[in-house]
């Protein structure tokens, strides 16, 4: 996630501003861990709701996102990614069109993971100076994600305008283990879900929120 992506997002929100107040855009990280730290990741922008709801809307067409919007994005990612050692069957899906767009794919290791994940930021082909990342010891793991606050304009104060923009872009994180966990610390000040079996976290804010918190979680396998 990088800051950048907001002033891309910009336009399109001004544009869509009053329809999309009633629909927004989910962005989702989905990372599975197997017994052995390798696992499979997927990094998904869906904004179906907002898609159907605009179908054959006057001027929808130019309050949708396209699938051009994305193409250029997506293939530079998947190239890099197919470059990384420890990643493989990278899969892309490109369907702007009617609101899903995705890449996935697999990791050997913590550190084919880290090297994916720094390229898991929201339209933005270059890679990010200060990603999140894993640190493994033994069956311990250990999630942290840097704060990244957005710069704001000298002078400039919050609207409910913004406040407003940054609710139509949801965050959804989630971080799933094939094994049991025996213990875990994802912060009390977190909107985190845990499964009833204590192996599924799910991370639910808006992507602005998220960016401004300072966020290492723990978890220790059996």
């Amino acid at each position: 996630m990088t800051m950048p992506m907001k002033k891309r997002i910009l336009n399109f929100t001004i544009i869509a501003a009053i329809s999309a107040l009633l629909f927004s855009c989910v962005i989702k990280q989905e990372i599975y861990f197997n017994k052995d730290f390798s696992g499979s990741y997927k990094y998904t922008y869906d904004f179906t709701e907002y898609a159907s709801y605009m179908e054959g809307e006057e001027d929808s067409d130019s309050l949708m996102m396209k699938n051009e919007d994305f193409e250029e994005y997506l293939q530079v990612v998947v190239s890099e990614l197919k470059k990384i050692e420890g990643i493989n069957d990278v899969k892309y899906l490109n369907d702007a069109d009617h609101g899903t767009v995705y890449f996935s794919y697999k990791f050997d290791d913590i550190s084919a993971l880290n090297k994916g994940l720094v390229y898991s930021s929201y339209m933005d082909q270059e890679p990010l100076e200060d990603p999140p990342y894993f640190v493994q010891k033994g069956k311990k793991l250990t999630f942290i994600r840097h704060a990244t606050p957005l710069e704001e304009e000298e002078g400039a104060e919050a609207t409910e305008e913004d406040d407003s923009m940054n609710d139509m872009f949801a965050w959804e994180f989630t971080i799933e283990f094939e094994g049991n966990v025996k213990k875990y610390d994802v912060q009390e000040d977190t909107t985190v879900t845990v499964s009833s079996n204590n192996k599924k976290f799910v991370e639910n804010s808006n992507i602005f929120d998220v960016a401004e918190k300072e966020t290492e979680w723990l978890f220790k396998t059996k």
